[in-house]
């Protein structure tokens, strides 16, 4: 078909060709990286992200991954070209992880790999994924007790780490160098080259079957359209500045929460995110660089704005945000940012939910857990190699909304489900672990007409000879929040179990040395509710009695539900809702009236 030439009906279909031909590349790309990479946090808990820019860099598709690190590609791809403009050749790949210059936090690094046609620079491949350790004064380069960038590990800016086709060695040894484990490095950051590169030989395929001219234009095209359905949704919202804040914890190194402050304005078809009002920096590792609070804000707007809007740079034109520098969402360097990605990245996702309830209540869910670790790592004495891991197993969960129950496994909000939670069988072959207990946690989901996700409990013990521990995280003082009358979710808890003892663990300490034989237990927060609890379907309540979510006394107290056991035999007991019972108990609970 002639770009110039076709008519409306066959440039439409041309278009949602190639947008899904891009997005099958990006899929393919995510399935390489995940099924040729060594490390347990590629090949099993996916943290990873692949997409494709166009030659300026924005985001065109990016189907396979996690948001926090999917959408922050355009601002690595932007960095290369800054950096090195006209000296981009076919056949290069470039490196990068510095979040003051086009990176979130050190351990995601990002490989980017530029397409060219007819010498002609087109589109290029991405792939940002969250490496096990980047050296630093922590194994696994979360610390809580880092001050400065230079503590948490190598920062790389934008390098050329292939030429024209040819490795320049001596950069990768540079790097990997200057970590713990410099093969598991080595190898993960081929299987991002690799990744990229069938990216690269698919688009160039793609490019030969209908002309570079053609796919670029409807590249150019589906953008637009993108940009105009995200100003289209954008002018149905009310009119009006719209204010939520969140609280962060604390820092590691303050007692005191800290706060963000979201000013949502919305003006015609264009929405602003402005930050005024968010505390300063702080000295500990929760500060984001710009780069990861401008990608949070583009997940939270977009979430609102509906599923259908295409999350590419299209959509990200009818967005502007404003983060003050010296605040906790634009620090000045050499802050350190390493919790970024989790906290505070859930929280300004949160804080522009809260402030958008008050608009469009019904599109906005209650509360995620915060992620709270911790990273363990050792020597393994089966195989004498140093190992570092992350409790993947102990995510939180999400906050219900408008017609949906939360779901375990959701948390953090930044990632929203795209870290896999690792198979326990497998943990166990790669970390000197066992697992004492994999399961929800009563009591912890968040109570409304629809619930928030139950939390999880989950325990590990040691065995290897000198295990350590770091805790790193959020949320053991600030619970999800509930919204449109529905409840908080729970805290996160984590404890130490060694040598008779049970000693409570922060939410972020220094890396503690652990003995053989000592465990870890971890319950992960629930999420929040949405809507008020005595609204909330009888049967659903009965339900959740039966999988113990919740006791017959908290549907009672909470809900309003009245169970009661049926069945002479205790064998075959059974429950059942009283619905005559539960209609009084819910009138005199609704007129403050319940004993």
């Amino acid at each position: 078909m002639n770009p110039e030439t076709g008519t409306r009906t066959e440039r439409v279909i041309l278009q949602a060709v190639i947008a899904n031909r891009l997005d099958s590349i990006a899929r393919e790309m995510g399935l390489v990286l995940e099924r040729s990479a060594r490390s347990p946090i590629f090949a099993e808990a996916c943290d990873f992200a692949c997409g494709i820019c166009n030659d300026r860099g924005e985001l065109v598709s990016q189907l396979s991954g996690i948001p926090i690190l999917a959408t922050a590609g355009s601002f690595s791809v932007r960095a290369v070209l800054e950096r090195y403009g006209d000296k981009i050749e076919d056949g290069d790949v470039f490196i990068v992880n510095d979040p003051y210059y086009g990176g979130n936090h050190l351990p995601d690094i990002g490989i980017i790999t530029p397409v060219f046609d007819g010498g002609k620079l087109l589109f290029f491949c991405v792939s940002r994924a969250h490496h096990g350790d980047i050296g630093g004064s922590a194994a696994g380069s979360y610390n809580p007790r880092a001050t400065e960038i230079f503590q948490e590990g190598v920062r790389i800016p934008p390098l050329r780490l292939v030429s024209r086709g040819v490795m320049v060695e001596d950069v990768l040894d540079l790097i990997t160098y200057n970590t713990r484990n410099p093969g598991m490095l080595k190898s993960d950051l081929l299987a991002q080259i690799g990744a990229n590169r069938i990216g690269r030989l698919r688009i160039l395929e793609m490019l030969e079957q209908y002309r570079a001219e053609a796919v670029c234009r409807t590249v150019e095209e589906i953008l637009d359209q993108a940009e105009r359905l995200a100003r289209e949704r954008i002018a149905a919202l009310p009119e009006g500045v719209f204010t939520g804040v969140e609280l962060v914890d604390d820092d590691g190194f303050q007692k005191e929460p800290i706060r963000i402050e979201a000013r949502v304005i919305k003006k015609s078809d264009s929405l602003t995110v402005d930050f005024t009002g968010t505390d300063p920096q702080v000295r500990g590792f929760v500060n984001t660089s710009i780069v990861t609070t401008t990608t949070a804000s583009c997940i939270a707007v977009l979430w609102v704005l509906g599923p259908d809007v295409p999350r590419n740079g299209g959509a990200f034109r009818a967005i502007t945000v404003n983060a003050p520098q010296g605040s906790l969402v634009n620090p000045l360097p050499p802050a350190p940012v390493t919790l970024s990605t989790l906290t505070p990245a859930g929280e300004i996702i949160s804080a522009i939910f809260r402030a958008l309830a008050a608009a469009v209540p019904e599109r906005i869910p209650a509360g995620f857990g915060r992620y709270c670790g911790p990273s363990f790592y050792g020597v393994d004495p089966r195989t004498g190699r140093f190992y570092v891991g992350f409790a993947f197993c102990a995510l939180g969960s999400g906050g219900g909304m408008d017609g949906l129950d939360g779901s375990p496994y959701m948390a953090p909000i930044s990632n929203y489900g795209g870290v896999r939670t690792p198979n326990i069988e497998s943990n166990e072959v790669q970390y000197p672990h066992i697992t004492l207990c994999h399961e929800l946690e009563p009591g912890t989901a968040g109570a409304g007409r629809y619930r928030g996700g139950p939390g999880i409990r989950y325990a590990i013990r040691f065995y290897d000879p000198d295990p350590g521990i770091v805790m790193f995280g959020d949320g053991m003082k600030i619970p999800p929040y509930g919204l449109s009358g529905g409840g908080p979710g729970s805290l996160n808890k984590a404890l130490l179990r060694t040598r008779g003892q049970e000693i409570p663990l922060m939410s972020k300490e220094s890396p503690r040395q652990l003995q053989p034989g000592d465990s870890v237990v971890m319950v992960s927060s629930g999420g929040g509710g949405w809507g008020k609890p005595l609204e909330r379907e009888p049967e659903l309540v009965l339900r959740d009695v039966q999988d113990g979510i919740i006791t017959i006394e908290t549907a009672r107290k909470t809900y309003g539900v009245v169970i009661e056991k049926t069945g002479g035999n205790p064998a075959k007991e059974q429950q059942a809702v009283n619905f005559a019972e539960t209609r009084i108990l819910r009138r005199k609970m609704l007129t403050g009236n319940a004993g």
